[in-house]
């Protein structure tokens, strides 16, 4: 369903929209480094943004607007918006306002299409055997149904519960953090640090509010939307992407080149 564009809540983008002072990776010269300073692959490790980066839309957004028993998300948004509460409290009153049956869930899962080059990204990080996972705001249950029924392999995922308590819906937040000054659901900046292999160089893949802090201590950022005019208005370099097939034609020619190998299907 298209949700009018004032009653959207995109958690992951209320900032200005995307510019075109975006910046290149400039690093030429460092040890391990590539086309565009692009790390090589044994050298990388990729973190992806899930809901608007490997997704089409944000099902959040369409499942609360959608199936809210009432209006009063919009207050909760709007207490959000002012930084009267943080992400992770506002996200457990959304989802506690939810009235939808599993039957309804379930074809709303199987409805949300995949970015067009994301199956193909994921392959590629998986051929080079790059460490993967992705790093999500949404909901570990819903990231591993759209992926299976999208025949899309299974990095590691990291990103929060949703458990039905007597017929409502309740947040849980594994991996939030009480140091995030965000006060987020998922505390990205923690999990990319947990996850972080010794010597291997970060690329982070995104497009929304919730990457950004995760984006600020990233070696290499693919930005797109709120995240990409949020990192041109701090001065921070970017490589600009608009679906992810743009990401994986700069990884794939950064690392064939670096190796000489010629990708199959390249």
């Amino acid at each position: 369903m298209s949700v009018p564009a004032d009653q959207k809540v995109r958690h992951d983008s209320r900032l200005p929209a995307s510019g075109s002072d975006s910046a290149e990776i400039t690093t030429e010269g460092r040890s391990g480094t590539t086309l565009r300073g692009l790390p090589s692959a044994a050298r990388s490790q990729v973190w992806l943004d899930f809901d608007g980066t490997l997704t089409r839309v944000d099902l959040l957004d369409h499942l609360i607007s959608k199936y809210s028993r009432d209006d009063s998300w919009k207050r909760i948004e709007e207490q959000w918006r002012t930084g009267a509460i943080g992400s992770r409290e506002c996200l457990a009153l959304e989802f506690g306002l939810l009235d939808i049956t599993q039957e309804q869930l379930a074809a709303e899962l199987a409805a949300v299409e995949l970015d067009p080059g994301a199956a193909e990204l994921l392959d590629l990080l998986g051929e080079f055997q790059v460490p993967t996972a992705i790093l999500s705001d949404g909901i570990d249950a819903f990231i591993e149904s759209i992926l299976r029924s999208n025949g899309a392999k299974l990095p590691r995922i990291r990103a929060n519960r949703l458990n039905v308590m007597q017929g409502r819906f309740e947040l849980e937040c594994p991996h939030s953090s009480p140091t995030c000054t965000s006060a987020s659901a998922h505390c990205k900046c923690s999990s990319a640090q947990l996850l972080s292999e010794s010597g291997r160089v970060t690329i982070y893949v995104g497009d929304g509010r919730s990457d950004l802090c995760a984006s600020r201590r990233a070696d290499v950022v693919f930005a797109k939307g709120a995240l990409a005019a949020a990192l041109a208005a701090e001065g921070r370099m970017f490589i600009p992407f608009t679906t992810l097939r743009d990401v994986t034609a700069e990884l794939t020619l950064a690392w064939a080149h670096a190796t000489g190998a010629v990708r199959r299907g390249a």
